[in-house]
């Protein structure tokens, strides 16, 4: 079956022979306590890597999500972009149950955003929690949600998983993605003073099931030292830390080369949903742009059902995403090791099972079916997709 599912963006999968051998899977010791000495090798390549003073590591960004949102939520007002992914809304889930207030304000909106911080002046600096990509696809205005950050003592939390290993330093027409993998900050020239803290999962473009915390030196080695899971939960296993190096070192070594690939392979995937909208399906919208995770809907949940189980079927592996008001998106996740020829087979199969799907209802044929892109916080993975 030919995966689209698969979240390896850069398609690395770290075999045992690229990582080597060792002795224990795990010291058994909290990193609160005593951090392996290849967790802070791993910390400090990939503080470096995006830009930051300090990294600290753990085994995924639930992990972190408690951590960080329960040291901020004891010195900042917390405030939320409504569509932030689920594992970080869960951490904040967890503080709301124990009394810390959260504030949201509307997906990709500065403007909401002062709103909401401008409603109660004399509280705590706020923390603006964000993913760094808007659900069009497109790097979130980083910039501005630090400028407004920055007027009340604030700091900035991100999401960057989506990022981490795609976007880098000094973008251009021939590099749009930059260069060095190292991240939003590195995009956007920020530079490793400013207030900003970055959870990443290296589980997407890096392919290791763990995740990192990194950002100004003080807030890190305190979340490091007092954070409920670094105290209470197993560290990041010994392989999962050697996949971290082992990426770092191909992202090193080749990752621009990977990247590039990776963004011809996007742009030809793109080329065959226009010209299928031409031609076989004028109702398929996609909801996502020049990002590796694309999101096509139909004029109906039925036909994006009905697409997904066809594909399926014809040895297409893909993700339902299911939405509120019983709506459906087919995520189809692009990697650097797919080839031109999985690519046009995809949309090849998509046109062959056209003719086949559920009648678009009249109201959608009559009205070109015209969509607004879906916020994130509307999407609920049926399929994981590794986080």
């Amino acid at each position: 079956m030919l995966d689209f599912a698969s979240s390896l963006y850069l398609g690395l999968r770290h075999p045992s022979a690229q990582t080597g051998g060792y002795d224990a899977l795990t010291t058994g010791t909290p990193s609160s306590l005593a951090a392996a000495p290849l967790a802070r090798v791993v910390a400090a390549q990939a503080a470096a890597l995006q830009g930051c003073e300090a990294g600290m590591v753990a085994p995924s960004t639930l992990h972190l999500s408690i951590d960080v949102f329960e040291r901020l939520g004891r010195t900042h007002a917390l405030v939320a972009d409504e569509s932030l992914y689920p594992v970080l809304r869960w951490g904040l889930q967890r503080v709301m149950g124990i009394g810390v207030p959260v504030r949201w304000f509307q997906h990709g909106d500065p403007a909401d955003l002062a709103r909401r911080i401008r409603q109660r002046r004399n509280e705590l600096p706020p923390a603006i929690i964000v993913d760094a990509t808007c659900a069009e696809g497109q790097p979130a205005p980083i910039a501005r949600y630090l400028a407004l950050a920055r007027r009340r003592g604030g700091l900035v939390a991100i999401d960057h998983s989506q990022v981490l290993g795609l976007l880098g330093h000094s973008p251009t027409t021939s590099h749009p993605w930059g260069i060095g993998g190292g991240g939003l900050l590195r995009y956007a020239g920020i530079g490793a003073a400013e207030r900003v803290l970055l959870i990443a999962s290296w589980a997407k473009a890096f392919g290791a099931p763990l995740a990192t915390l990194c950002g100004p030196a003080a807030i890190v080695s305190e979340i490091a030292r007092d954070g409920p899971t670094q105290s209470h939960c197993s560290a990041a296993s010994e392989t999962s830390l050697r996949a971290a190096l082992n990426a770092i070192a191909i992202n090193r070594r080749d990752g621009d080369a990977r990247r590039a690939t990776l963004i011809e392979r996007i742009a030809r995937l793109e080329f065959g949903l226009r010209t299928l909208t031409r031609t076989r399906l004028p109702d398929l919208r996609v909801l996502r742009h020049g990002h590796p995770l694309q999101q096509i809907r139909l004029g109906s949940p039925e036909r994006t059902k009905a697409l997904h189980a066809g594909l399926r079927a014809s040895g297409f592996r893909t993700a339902l995403l299911r939405q509120h008001e019983a709506r459906y998106a087919l995520a189809v996740v692009v990697r650097a090791s797919h080839s031109n020829t999985d690519i046009d087979a995809l949309t090849h199969a998509i046109a062959s099972l056209a003719r086949g799907l559920p009648r678009p209802a009249a109201s959608a044929a009559a009205c070109g079916n015209v969509a607004r892109p879906l916020p994130m916080e509307e999407l609920e993975h049926v399929q994981d997709l590794g986080r």
